[in-house]
């Protein structure tokens, strides 16, 4: 089967309190390439404490590992009040956030 980077789409609400800092270092500890919100996208949440972040492994292409990573990311996530939003395979040319604020503003809760 062709190896591919699994990406999972993480967002932190600010309500509750997130620690996305606790949860890259927990993702990056599980094997996980993880790549923080940048700083230039601040300006557009609703939310101050909102926060987003990207984690990626390589795996392949079937449904159950996609179904299992994201579940693993969000094991993980979890405990640092984040949700892994959607999860799976990237393109090689992929540029992280592409597409999340589209719209004005974005809201998780």
């Amino acid at each position: 089967m062709e190896k591919v980077r699994i990406m999972g789409a993480i967002a932190f609400g600010g309500d509750l309190n997130p620690d996305s800092i606790g949860a890259a270092v927990a993702l990056r500890r599980a094997g996980f390439e993880v790549i923080m919100m940048p700083e230039k996208f601040r300006s557009r949440l609703a939310h101050p404490e909102d926060d987003f972040m990207e984690a990626s492994i390589e795996g392949i292409r079937d449904n159950k590992i996609v179904e299992a990573i994201m579940d693993e990311i969000d094991a993980i996530v979890e405990r640092y009040g984040g949700l892994c939003c959607e999860c799976g395979p990237i393109p090689s040319d992929y540029l992280p956030f592409e597409g999340l604020f589209e719209q004005r503003k974005y809201r998780i809760n």
